[in-house]
């Protein structure tokens, strides 16, 4: 089964392997980085690539159970009526995956949208329209919400698929809480805002009594940007503001366990090994 599962102190957080699918050229993908050192870094981190070394895109969802209420973080790319379906090659199994770990839809009571990327809210709704997670609300910063409204009111298309097709009828809808900046949960969940790759993005910090893990969202979408933090991705919106942020929460992740949306691994952590910044995929150690 791909959906794994880790406990951290009295949360549960299972990853939801909504598609896993060939991207573009892994060069076009994070032009920010040397094209000979990117391909180098197959190498040690092989299944980040796939054939003639496209970007084999990994999309996850998180389902956390906490004391006081179920969280979901991101949506997937969606169902076939997704906006997402103009570039993915599949549509979204999140919500067969949820049933794989005993879990429905009525279970969710919150969603967080770590940002409004289309892999990560493309599954907010179904092919009727009506929202995925029928008594949730859902959480989105208004940096995010603001920057695709607007864009959308200029033409960009993609950003009036976002909205039009997703944002707009969650807020219609009632459920959409639009939020601003750091955000707590409860008192072990918080959201934090974290800009550069778009800019509303935000990861989710846990912490339960000494154990703690951050969903780190896509401040890292490729291991090599933990020691090359300005080999920036065609997706940020900001490279500048995306490197950044990646240097900051380099600063918090000692001991903490580490979820990326999109490397091969679902959980692991940062470890520093002969001078350089590596990811130790979970259940895995350093020489």
């Amino acid at each position: 089964m791909p959906h794994e599962t880790v406990d951290v102190g009295q949360i549960r957080i299972s990853a939801l392997l909504d598609v896993d699918v060939p991207d573009e050229p892994v060069t076009d993908a994070f032009p920010g980085a040397p094209p000979d050192a990117l391909l180098a870094a197959k190498q040690t981190y092989p299944d980040i690539y796939g054939a003639n070394d496209v970007w084999r895109l990994r999309v996850r969802a998180w389902l956390v159970r906490h004391p006081d209420g179920v969280l979901l973080v991101d949506t997937g790319v969606g169902p076939p009526s997704s906006p997402a379906m103009a570039w993915c090659p599949a549509p979204g199994s999140l919500l067969a995956a949820l049933a794989e770990v005993d879990a429905s839809p009525e279970d969710v009571d919150t969603v967080a949208i770590t940002h409004s990327h289309l892999d990560h809210v493309g599954g907010a709704l179904l092919t009727d329209g009506s929202p995925a997670f029928p008594r949730a609300r859902y959480l989105i910063q208004r940096a995010d919400h603001e920057w695709e409204r607007e864009a959308a009111a200029t033409g960009d298309a993609e950003a009036a698929a976002t909205w039009i097709g997703l944002l707009q009828p969650l807020s219609d809808a009632g459920v959409l809480d639009v939020i601003d900046g750091d955000h707590r949960l409860t008192d072990a969940i918080e959201l934090h805002h974290l800009p550069g790759h778009t800019p509303g993005h935000q990861v989710v910090r846990f912490q339960s009594g000494d154990a703690r893990a951050l969903i780190s969202a896509d401040t890292w979408n490729h291991p090599v940007q933990l020691v090359h933090p300005d080999w920036y991705a065609s997706s940020d919106d900001d490279p500048a503001a995306a490197e950044a942020s990646r240097r900051a929460l380099l600063t918090e992740v000692g001991d903490v366990m580490v979820a990326p949306t999109h490397f091969a691994e679902a959980f692991g952590s940062i470890r520093v090994v002969d001078g350089d910044v590596m990811w130790e995929p979970a259940g895995s150690s350093s020489s």
